[in-house]
């Protein structure tokens, strides 16, 4: 009809949905292919855990999701070229720390340059440790002209034994060294230089050997507030597992092989052990501990030879290290009329293979020389203070068994 409205809804366009997203060339495709294919429930959920927005349509949190990768993703390699980078500084380092222990150790054994050019159990490359040794075999070469280094001849280290070992073998293995260290121990006008002393009159010196210099003697002697059978029997090798970790921070361990006798000289051969020596590894001594016959003036007699037996073969993990040692003692009595004993040990000692055949260990003499006054004086007070405890233990346990004496003395020992 003429004049008469017509009414007509409105025509609304289609509303255009916005492309997804999901085959990006991006490194995390394949997550936002799997964001596309779960239910929108499950990723709002992930991103409750992730702490991120959880409201939207599915696209929107799909975006969310996948911003929160490509962060999470450059993080990672941010973190991965860091720790590369690091292990690179923590290689060069390495690299150094070891050129300069070579520099250090072949000023004392230049024989060791044969071996670290074949050796790769140091953690660098074996095209760097062929270099170092290269360079110091020119360098030394034009330090020392007459030093033929890789033909020098090794020092001989311990004495050898021949497989069936016998008590004679290690007897005159024992007599070999006991004159020599005797002599030492007692000259007047042996050139010993003091190392350390204490207010005690304990007292540890050092003396070059005449065809060794890198393996030098040192004298230890102080006085022991115990009779002389109980400075003995604290370093009797029965007594090691109790006595020896309060003298030796480093001491791991001892086996006894077997028991031999020879003139009425009794022998124990025996291998001890010790822990990682601060950056350098395990080492052991395989020896025969000898108890003597008194001298003539009545000093009692002790001693340690290394010995090189295919009885005690060298043990994986361990440097075979050498010390030989004498120790004599000799009755006195204290001020108070109480029993004591002068303790008089003479030693030598290589923490490193240096023997024929032997692999090396890399520790410097010149750290063992600056450390043995101090180290030797600190055993020779730590020994003082345990037969004291040990003096004081015997006591009380005198006194708790009989109680006669306890009531007859009861000064003793009460208190």
């Amino acid at each position: 009809m003429l004049g008469e409205a017509t009414y007509r809804s409105p025509v609304r366009s289609p509303v255009r949905k916005p492309i997804r997203r999901c085959y990006s060339a991006s490194p995390l495709r394949g997550k936002q292919e799997l964001y596309c294919a779960s239910p929108v429930r499950e990723l709002r959920s992930l991103c409750k855990e992730r702490g991120l927005k959880v409201s939207g349509v599915k696209d929107e949190v799909i975006e969310r999701l996948v911003y929160d990768d490509e962060v999470l993703h450059h993080t990672d390699a941010a973190d991965r070229a860091v720790e590369a980078a690091t292990q690179k500084i923590s290689s060069f380092r390495r690299n150094i720390c070891i050129l300069a222990s070579i520099i250090v150790a072949v000023v004392f054994n230049p024989f060791i340059l044969d071996r670290i050019e074949h050796s790769d159990s140091m953690g660098a490359s074996p095209n760097l440790l062929g270099r170092a040794s290269r360079l110091m075999r020119r360098k030394l070469s034009n330090m020392r002209p007459n030093l033929h280094i890789g033909k020098q001849q090794q020092q001989h280290r311990g004495k050898v034994i021949t497989a069936r070992v016998t008590g004679k073998d290690l007897a005159e293995a024992y007599q070999s060294i006991k004159s020599e260290y005797e002599t030492l121990a007692l000259a007047k006008n042996a050139k010993w230089k003091v190392l350390s002393t204490h207010t005690d009159g304990s007292q540890v010196s050092i003396m070059k050997h005449k065809t060794d210099p890198s393996c030098p003697y040192v004298r230890m002697t102080s006085i022991m507030p115990a009779p002389v059978d109980e400075v003995w029997n604290f370093l009797s090798l029965d007594n090691w597992p109790k006595t020896m970790p309060k003298m030796d921070p480093f001491y791991e361990g001892l086996t006894v092989i077997s028991d031999y006798k020879h003139k009425g000289i009794e022998m124990r051969l025996a291998r001890k052990r010790l822990k990682r020596i601060v950056a350098f590894g395990k080492r052991d001594f395989t020896f025969v501990s000898v108890s003597d016959h008194p001298r003539g003036d009545g000093a009692w007699v002790s001693g340690t030879v290394s010995v090189v037996t295919d009885e005690i073969p060298r043990k994986k993990g361990y440097t075979r290290a050498f010390q030989d040692s004498i120790a004599f003692y000799e009755t006195l009595k204290d001020e108070a009329g109480n029993p004591s004993t002068k303790l008089t040990i003479v030693f030598r000692i290589d923490l490193n293979d240096s023997s024929d055949g032997g692999n090396g260990g890399f520790i410097p003499m010149w750290m063992y020389v600056k450390t043995v006054g101090s180290t030797g004086m600190l055993s020779v007070q730590n020994m003082k203070k345990q037969l004291l405890l040990m003096r004081a233990e015997q006591d009380n346990a005198k006194c708790e068994l009989n109680w006669v004496d306890r009531l007859i003395n009861s000064s003793k020992c009460d208190g």
